[in-house]
């Protein structure tokens, strides 16, 4: 025999119980008007940035404290060299042109030499 079990949703359950409803409000409508962004009419216009030279063989840049050589240039890769300019023997690394490229445009390299 199997037994019949009781549903979990009665009717008889008491509607006191329930929360009642927060009305809805815009958030435009409950922030105060100086709260606000205000946008300018016209947008300032920011002068150009100047854009670094394409990497070439030989080149010499400062970035930070450090002076990064670019040994050789291929058709995705760079292989160069990253060091103090006091050091005495420097690993040569490689990486992606575009890799850094953008490492140099945040550290905002400076073209020493080529």
């Amino acid at each position: 025999m199997t037994a019949i079990k009781p549903a979990r949703h009665s009717a008889a359950r008491s509607t006191t119980l329930a929360r009642p409803k927060r009305a809805v409000a815009s958030r435009k409508a409950a922030r105060p008007a100086a709260a606000r962004k205000s946008v300018p009419a016209v947008k300032a216009l920011r002068p150009a940035r100047i854009p670094l030279k394409p990497l070439a063989s030989g080149q010499v840049w400062l970035v930070g404290d450090a002076h990064l050589k670019v040994e050789m240039i291929g058709k995705l890769l760079v292989h160069y060299k990253l060091a103090k300019p006091t050091a005495v023997r420097t690993p040569t690394s490689i990486a992606g042109i575009t890799t850094l490229v953008k490492f140099m445009k945040k550290s905002k390299a400076v073209l020493i030499q080529g």
